[in-house]
């Protein structure tokens, strides 16, 4: 949702955002209808991309713990202070409870010039960030 939140910067950077999950093409689906997400929403209920990419399944510490809860909250307080913000509440699991993801940014030649492969259920990049990576993109020369 941060990156979905941020998807103005990127298109005017030329950077095409794009998100894989882990349910169904039917989840996806309704996933990016009811969140409104304007990029597209891919599905690999098998995980392979997420295995690919190195992702790790998450222990009950990097699920439930003290950090995540702390960033949780921070997270909630803050979004609830910024005006015209949309709170996202977990719904329903879809697919593997404890897998967790990462952010990719991928070169028109398809290297992957940058990776952020979360280490708890609370670790995200700041879009920003993400956004600095796709533009240092210069494609490679052979």
């Amino acid at each position: 949702m941060q990156l979905h939140r941020a998807r103005k910067d990127f298109d005017a950077a030329g950077v095409r955002l794009a998100v894989i999950g882990i349910g169904t093409p039917q989840e996806a689906a309704e996933f990016r209808r009811i969140h409104g997400l304007e990029f597209p929403l891919l599905a690999d209920p098998e995980r392979r991309t997420y295995e690919l990419a190195g992702t790790k399944i998450a222990t009950l510490d990097e699920l439930l713990g003290p950090r995540v809860v702390a960033r949780g909250i921070k997270h909630t307080i803050m979004s609830r202070l910024r005006l015209g913000s949309v709170v996202v509440h977990q719904g329903k699991i879809q697919g593997h409870a404890a897998q967790l993801g990462g952010v990719l940014v991928v070169a028109p030649d398809g290297s992957v010039r940058y990776a952020h492969l979360s280490e708890d259920a609370s670790d995200d990049p700041p879009p920003r960030e993400v956004l600095a990576a796709a533009r240092a993109i210069r494609p490679r020369t052979k």
